[in-house]
């Protein structure tokens, strides 16, 4: 029991993550007093990019809950590099275009904030594939 709980800690965040855009909207459109404040201001540098990352990170969440320990803690090890690495090429990607010069190719936070949480989860089912099939495969071989 304690193992499912520690296990969905990931997808407790992801939700939060979701969950903070909605409230924030909320806040910016009923709420007088968060017009204009920190919460408005964060929108699109931290709030909109938080919501992407945690959207497209959602399925891993889920799926982490049902492995077993040891591919669990395998991926925390990836996870411990990997997730930092996202967040300072998101937060190093320009938010908006910036009006100088012609845009051609468009890429702004929220792209890179998608595109970190899709690779953060490929790999982190290509390795949770590749764990299962290895125990699986030495559990036969004794």
């Amino acid at each position: 029991m304690r193992r499912r709980i520690i296990q969905s800690i990931p997808l407790i965040i992801a939700l939060l993550g979701i969950a903070f855009l909605y409230f924030s909207r909320w806040c910016t459109e009923t709420v007088p007093v968060c017009y204009g404040s920190w919460i408005d201001h964060i929108y699109f540098y931290f709030t909109q990019p938080l919501y992407f990352f945690a959207l497209y990170s959602l399925p891993l969440a889920i799926i982490l809950i049902f492995v077993s320990r040891p591919i669990f803690n395998s991926w925390l090890k990836l996870a411990a590099w990997m997730i930092p690495l996202g967040v300072i090429y998101t937060a190093m990607t320009p938010v908006n275009f910036t009006g100088i010069g012609i845009d051609l190719f468009p890429f702004y936070r929220d792209d890179a904030a998608r595109l970190s949480a899709e690779a953060l989860t490929t790999v982190s089912l290509v390795l949770i594939i590749w764990k299962y099939f290895k125990a699986r495969h030495s559990s036969t071989a004794t």
